[in-house]
């Protein structure tokens, strides 16, 4: 499973990356220690008008490919078990039931999904897709994703994509739009980004400002992490 971002994995590889960095180790020395410092990082803003055609190809390439190669037996018993949003959006298009299938599913927006797909559909999706687009049936809250991030004394003990933002109270919390997350992936500095109001700072600056290096080497942390971009 690649490290897409945003996903569990991707959090995953982060939290191994910040385990490893000596330097993040040794600025964050105290950190949380007499306070929370518990992190979430709120992605608002995903893109989820999104269609399945406009994913990264190494997604949805593979999935097209499937759903082309069927055979018109399997696209009529596929067809039995259709949904109605799914056999709506088949009249809108043109050609015989394959094309018309092809072209329905892989115009979907990320958002319509759950309304088009049934598990003998789901068969046909590749795994890294099928992984991911569950993940975002199940962890985005209305465009935004949340990820939980636990840090203690110059460590990383957790991380995790949150169901329900309000599962965890952590002490900060970083809010921004995915265009501006993947700015500060691509090499945007986090302290920067936070007083230029790219990114939004919830939480005690005070309490922040003499962990800067650290701050500034959880960014460059993830901007480390070989990483592609769902969006």
């Amino acid at each position: 499973m690649a490290e897409w971002f945003p996903s569990r994995e991707w959090l995953h590889t982060y939290r191994a990356a910040l385990n490893n960095n000596e330097t993040y180790r040794e600025a964050s020395e105290g950190w949380g220690v007499d306070f929370d410092g518990d992190f979430v990082f709120e992605i608002t803003d995903i893109p989820t008008e999104t269609t399945i055609a406009d994913l990264p190809e190494d997604l949805s390439g593979e999935f097209r490919e499937n759903l082309e190669s069927l055979s018109d037996e399997h696209v009529d018993e596929l067809l039995t078990d259709a949904p109605s949003a799914l056999e709506e959006r088949m009249g809108e298009q043109d050609g015989d039931d394959h094309e018309r299938l092809v072209a329905a599913v892989l115009s979907t927006s990320i958002s319509d999904i759950p309304e088009v797909t049934f598990s003998a559909l789901r068969e046909e999706y590749p795994a890294d897709l099928d992984n991911l687009l569950d993940q975002l049936e199940q962890y985005l809250n209305d465009g935004t994703i949340y990820a939980y991030i636990d840090l203690y004394d110059g460590e990383c003990l957790e991380t995790t994509v949150l169901q329900d933002p309000e599962a965890r109270d952590p002490g900060f919390a970083i809010i921004g739009p995915y265009p501006h997350w993947k700015d500060l992936l691509e090499g945007a500095d986090v302290m920067e980004s936070i007083f230029s109001e790219d990114l939004e700072l919830d939480g005690s600056t005070t309490t922040i400002l003499p962990y800067s290096e650290a701050a500034q080497e959880l960014g460059d942390t993830a901007g480390r992490v070989d990483d592609r971009y769902l969006f």
